[in-house]
């Protein structure tokens, strides 16, 4: 059997500290000295991303040169270790151990270009481990020492170039475009570095990339995506919308490149992402890349639909030459109408009561949305399962970017804001009907105020009220105060969502609303208990028994607080025992 190698405990101990010491007692043999993974003391001391000593480097390769040029099980040399820990110091000291008096010119380069070009297991060289863990300063150094060379992609088709760009290292993409001369822009699965700037979302990149090789804005991956495609399928927000922006600046055609599955443009995929801005964006640019159509026959305005952004829909029925795609049939005759009459309740209103182009076209054209079910040709709930798969890309399955404002929740199953929204909804009345009553009530308190007003002619301080140098009276005005304001906040919050509609999106504002009230409600009482108490003062017991009374709110109000929370815990703890024993029968099953 072959005897494993090891490493004495004591040099192993020294070398992960830094100590020089215990180096002379094991001189003769250090480049024997390894790990089972075949480590020498320079991979232990260079394994970390603390400080490293670069006098015990500079020590260990005087007793032992050889430990330079060693490498490890995973085909690490300690420059490679160094290089991805990021330590210059001695990434400098390796480089000028390697520039020895008569280099090997065996296959053409020196020694320290040799050893910048070695690979390890994973096929990475010294620059793969900077620009992946974005160590500038390291990767300046090797790039200036070596700028001809080539460098290969790795195991994983990702060159140093592809790998600083995915990472978002615009200092470092720069240096590279600056300073290597032969550079690969090719990453994996046929994507290119400016795919991978456009997946990091760094528009510097993006910029850098486009000015040295712009014939990569419509180059395609092994999808059939473009640097576009990916743009569009991202967030809808300012960086995404100026990098499609300078994408489309390099290479318009881009926009009307279709995909290898399932014939997609970039402007479909912004589309059923519902990224509105983005297709702005593309749509100004090149118009008529909206006739396009995808396998199924679907055109941007059937993409649109099933984003369930109205917004998305807005900023193509904006221009008035695609107003007709909405009467347009994909393959199995369902128009973007049908799409919307079977997806939502209603038909919005911009199209109903649109203005100009559209406006007439709905009038000549736009049936009821009973009339546009009728004319389905397969059941609704077929539509809708063919509506919902949208199939797989590049980035896993296609999905729209959230549930949108007009979906159609079901109360048993969808989540907690559209449940809540529902039942608001239902009971809008009530509550606003409440509101309104905190906000009259605590309103007409403020000008009757407890104990009256002062009405002596001759009194300079004539209509002011009587109690206002008494505390219970400062803090009825205050809580009273509260109390109306926040109760006028929700009665206005009702206004405004009754006008926008109920909507998952306005859930913060619903939210508020009813927080607002229950304050108010609360400020109210406070208002109550002080103001009776600042009249009934002289008549302590009745002053006090009568606050206590008021103030009782609170305790039931504790109560009932305490009541759901315990009953909230109950159910976690049920739901937790009844995993666990589902899990110990499948255990012994």
């Amino acid at each position: 059997m072959k005897a494993m190698a090891y490493m004495d405990a004591e040099l192993y101990k020294s070398a992960a500290e830094g100590n020089t010491d215990a180096l002379k007692t094991y001189a003769e043999s250090l480049d024997l000295s390894l790990t089972p993974k075949k480590n020498t003391i320079l991979h232990i001391h260079l394994t970390s991303p603390s400080k490293r000593c670069t006098h015990f480097v500079k020590v260990a390769l005087q007793m032992c040169p050889k430990l330079l040029w060693q490498i490890n099980l995973n085909g690490d040399t300690p420059l490679q270790i160094a290089a991805r820990y990021g330590h210059f110091e001695i990434v400098k000291l390796l480089i000028e151990h390697a520039k020895l008096p008569n280099e090997d010119l065996e296959s053409g380069v020196g020694a320290v270009r040799r050893m910048l070009r070695m690979l390890n297991v994973k096929k990475d060289t010294a620059l793969h481990e900077a620009a992946r863990n974005h160590h500038l300063k390291v990767m300046k150094l090797l790039t200036h020492l070596d700028p001809h060379f080539e460098y290969p992609a790795n195991d994983c088709d990702e060159t140093p170039l592809y790998l600083a760009a995915r990472k978002g290292h615009l200092y470092m993409v720069i240096e590279m475009l600056k300073t290597c001369q032969s550079l690969s822009y090719l990453g994996p699965k046929g994507k290119t570095a400016l795919h991978a700037a456009v997946l990091s979302g760094n528009r510097g990149i993006v910029w850098e990339i486009l000015e040295k090789e712009r014939e990569l804005a419509f180059q395609v991956d092994e999808n059939g995506w473009t640097p576009l495609h990916y743009a569009a399928y991202g967030k809808d927000d300012l960086g995404a919308f100026v990098i499609v922006q300078r994408l489309l600046e390099y290479g318009r055609s881009a926009a009307y490149v279709v995909d290898n599955v399932s014939k997609r443009t970039a402007l479909h995929i912004a589309a059923c992402r519902g990224n509105a801005r983005i297709m702005r964006q593309i749509i100004s640019k090149c118009t008529d890349c909206c006739e396009l159509i995808d396998d199924r026959g679907w055109n941007v305005l059937h993409y649109a639909v099933i984003s369930k952004s109205d917004e998305a829909l807005q900023e193509v029925l904006r221009v008035s030459s695609l107003i007709e795609l909405i009467n347009e049939k994909d393959s199995k005759g369902n128009t973007p109408l049908h799409l919307l009459a079977v997806s939502r309740p209603y038909l919005p209103s911009f199209i109903c009561d649109g203005e100009g182009d559209l406006n007439a076209f709905y009038k000549q054209h736009v049936r009821s949305r009973d009339n546009l079910i009728a004319e389905l040709q397969h059941p609704k709930e077929r539509i809708l399962e063919w509506m919902e798969d949208l199939g797989d890309g590049p980035m896993g399955q296609i999905c729209i970017n959230k549930k949108r404002s007009w979906e159609i929740q079901d109360l048993g199953s969808g989540p907690k804001e559209a449940k809540v929204l529902a039942e608001f909804e239902k009971s809008k009345d009530s509550f606003l009907v409440v509101s309104g009553l905190v906000a009259t009530v605590t309103f007409a308190a403020a000008f009757t105020l407890p104990g009256g007003y002062k009405s002596d002619e001759k009194d300079p301080d004539q209509g002011t009220a009587i109690l206002s140098k008494n505390a219970a009276f400062e803090v009825f005005v205050i809580s009273d105060s509260i109390a109306m304001v926040l109760s006028t906040c929700s009665v206005f919050i009702h206004f405004i969502v009754m006008l926008l509609g109920y909507q998952e999106k306005y859930w913060w504002l619903i939210r508020s609303a009813l927080l607002f009230i229950m304050f108010a409600m609360g400020a109210m009482v406070v208002a109550f208990a002080t103001g009776t108490y600042a009249v009934l003062s002289p008549s302590l017991g009745l002053a006090i028994a009568t606050c206590f009374i008021g103030l009782s709110f609170f305790i039931y109000v504790f109560y009932m607080l305490k009541r759901l929370y315990i009953k909230h815990l109950e159910k976690a703890y049920l739901e937790a025992v009844t995993s666990i024993s589902r899990m110990w029968i499948k255990i012994r099953l």
